[in-house]
């Protein structure tokens, strides 16, 4: 005795089978672009099997960008000629949507790592850094770190480094050692994403040993920061290292509250050292 195989479908069926909405389905059939096989005698109307490879172009042309007059243009004419041609002209920006996305992935992943790693505790580590690219210029200067630099690097590396970066200042080891915390020496931009660069104001550091911190900055003239290097100054005194380097500054996140948006700054610092 042979299998009975289903033949007709209602919308709701159909509409299981390839993920997409009852709604989407009546407004094909409004507009002529795939209509029900046939009215059963209940008044429902049935898709039939047979349309199933018609509704899955359709929905994969539609998801591509297809427009609906066009959609009805190349599904009648007489040969794949039509369909071939849409679906290869969208290939490329496909693929621009790929690479947008896995980027977009890689900023997140990065973002919440670094707020994982500085917005809960102001605990001192020694850790190795990795790698990080550091694009800077000097304080004081008529060429300080600006737009131009920003603009320029972000055509060079196809607009994508600038967006994984953080804002930094650094303090040179004389100040540290002065306990002057707000005298900066450079200012720039700082992440451990790749910056594929000819700038001149790039430069990778790299992995090294650091006395790390994190600090929860609210006052304007950041001088609440003040307390967490000399927490640090100390920690590398009575720990038996030596600074040998400028002190990092990253401005990791930045929130506000209320309506004059009083900001809360998040930072991680940076001091290289080595053991004595």
């Amino acid at each position: 005795m042979g299998v009975h195989m289903k033949e007709l479908y209602t919308i709701g069926e159909v509409s299981k089978i390839f993920n997409v909405s009852t709604d989407t389905l009546r407004f094909y059939d409004k507009v002529g672009l795939i209509k029900p096989w046939k009215e059963g005698d209940n008044g429902y109307r049935y898709y039939s099997k047979a349309q199933f490879e018609m509704i899955s172009t359709i929905i994969l042309l539609r998801a591509i960008g297809t427009p609906i007059k066009k959609l009805h243009h190349i599904l009648n004419q007489q040969d794949a000629s039509g369909i071939e041609h849409e679906l290869l002209s969208h290939m490329g920006e496909i693929e621009c949507k790929i690479n947008e996305l896995q980027c977009l992935k890689q900023q997140a992943s990065l973002l919440c790592a670094n707020i994982q790693d500085t917005c809960y505790n102001e605990e001192i580590s020694v850790r190795k850094t990795p790698k990080l690219w550091l694009l800077s210029k000097e304080f004081g200067r008529e060429d300080e770190l600006d737009m131009e630099v920003i603009i320029r690097t972000m055509k060079e590396t196809k607009g994508n480094w600038v967006s994984f970066a953080n804002i930094i200042s650094t303090i040179d080891k004389e100040n540290l050692e002065a306990g002057d915390y707000h005298s900066y020496k450079k200012y720039g931009y700082l992440s451990e994403h790749p910056c594929n660069s000819n700038s001149k104001y790039l430069e990778l550091i790299e992995s090294r040993l650091c006395v790390c911190c994190n600090a929860k900055v609210k006052r304007i003239d950041h001088n609440d920061i003040d307390r967490v290097y000399d927490k640090m100054m100390e920690f590398i005194k009575n720990n038996g290292y030596t600074i040998i380097g400028d002190a990092i500054e990253r401005n990791v996140l930045d929130l506000y509250q209320g309506k004059d948006k009083e900001y809360t700054h998040y930072f991680k610092l940076y001091i290289p050292v080595t053991k004595n």
